[in-house]
């Protein structure tokens, strides 16, 4: 399957009038960046909440005990949510230098 760019082109001066592809491009995955961070400090800051701790006390806490299965889960996905963050913190960082040269 290959992409009518005259299609694509037609919707971005549309969508973005006066704005170059590359910086269409870049707009568009700064803003799936920001929704990525949104998600996972939602996710992180839930845990806090049902924990009562920051995910470094709760770490501490399952890595010095025999944890249930749920709260296992809890501390992968608790993970996933806090290195998420760290990600997409350094991505929109990157995309935001890459957005002043385009």
């Amino acid at each position: 399957m290959s992409i009518d760019m005259t299609a694509i082109q037609a919707s971005v001066q549309r969508l973005f009038p006066n704005t170059s592809l590359d910086k269409v491009l870049v707009e568009l995955l700064l803003e799936r960046a920001q929704k990525n961070l949104i998600k996972y400090q939602v996710m992180a800051r839930q845990f806090e909440t049902k924990y009562g701790q920051d995910f470094e006390t709760f770490r501490q806490n399952v890595l010095h005990s025999q944890p249930s299965f749920e709260i296992e889960q809890d501390y992968f996905d608790w993970e996933l949510a806090v290195s998420g963050i760290a990600d997409m913190e350094k991505e929109i960082e990157r995309l935001r230098g890459l957005s002043q040269h385009v």
